[in-house]
């Protein structure tokens, strides 16, 4: 009977580290414990937990923020009216103004433009075919860009529209371009709103962008502490929220034209170069 149970124990004491070595993994030794993890900072774990970019400590965003447009409606307004000029013949292509300030007269839009900012992505709007003498269709697309292979108007030979979102490229140059097929036709087209990226942006402590939504055109550390922001429009009547990047730092902002202007200090109230975000809106 003792020779029994000493054998059982010796079995029952092989298989309990044969089990042992294999929860730990080849290349460990039987009975050592897993090495352990590397720490995440303790910024990184509230981050993570709350599902925001995680920075270094350095201050440097990690994940770039990944933003929706905002649309923003306006009175239908006219941007082209060909019958000011001439239509359009089979395979004639033309590019236009629908953002800014410039050059709507002469392709028979509103004089000084529709109010489209000249940073917005794209447009809501509703472009006729006027009198084609025959069937075709039209497209259009951001100027620079490719021409799709869709149809955005088929028409008859009759006049007809269609509301559609178009794609625009930001900037001072013509924003659309828009080519026939078959007709010829005159154009009108009508803008109804537009989709621009919020204004957002990431500031590190010696004023340098960071990171930004497109629509910060400049930023700069003017003293300790202080920084001087210049957006694309207008800011004085629009909302806006500084956060400094750190718990034991503050920020405050406030707007005055087309500038914000930015506070950040510690908890004592005194002037100190810090990282921070900054968000206005509008």
């Amino acid at each position: 009977m003792k020779k029994w149970m000493t054998t059982a124990l010796a079995a029952t004491t092989a298989a309990a580290c044969i089990t042992l070595g294999t929860m730990v993994g080849p290349g460990s030794a039987a009975g050592s414990a897993p090495p352990p993890e590397a720490a995440a900072s303790p910024a990184a774990v509230v981050a993570a937990a709350k599902g925001e970019p995680v920075r270094d400590q350095g201050g440097t965003q990690a994940t770039p923020p990944n933003l929706e447009n905002l649309y923003v409606p306006v009175e239908p307004c006219r941007v082209v009216d060909t019958r000011s000029g001439s239509p359009f013949g089979s395979g004639t292509t033309r590019a236009y103004y629908v953002a800014g300030t410039f050059g709507f007269a002469p392709q028979g839009g509103k004089s000084g433009g529709c109010g489209i900012p000249t940073g917005a992505k794209a447009v809501t709007a509703t472009i006729t075919a006027v009198d084609p003498s025959s069937v075709g269709f039209i497209r259009a697309w951001a100027t620079g860009g490719t021409e799709p292979s869709a149809t955005l108007l088929s028409y008859g030979t009759f006049s007809m529209g269609t509301g559609a979102t178009v794609p625009i490229r930001p900037g001072a140059a013509q924003h659309l371009t828009v080519k026939n097929y078959a007709g010829p036709t005159d154009v009108v087209i009508d803008v109804t709103g537009y989709y621009i990226p919020q204004m957002e942006a990431y500031i590190l402590y010696n004023g340098t962008i960071s990171d930004q939504s497109g629509r910060l055109l400049s930023s700069t550390r003017t003293a300790a502490g202080t920084y001087t922001l210049q957006w694309d429009r207008d800011v004085t009547y629009c909302s806006v929220q500084a956060t400094a990047d750190y718990s034991a730092k503050y920020a405050t902002a406030y707007t005055s034209g087309t500038y914000t202007y930015v506070y950040t200090f510690d908890s004592a109230g005194a002037p100190t170069d810090y990282y921070f975000n900054i968000n206005v809106n509008c």
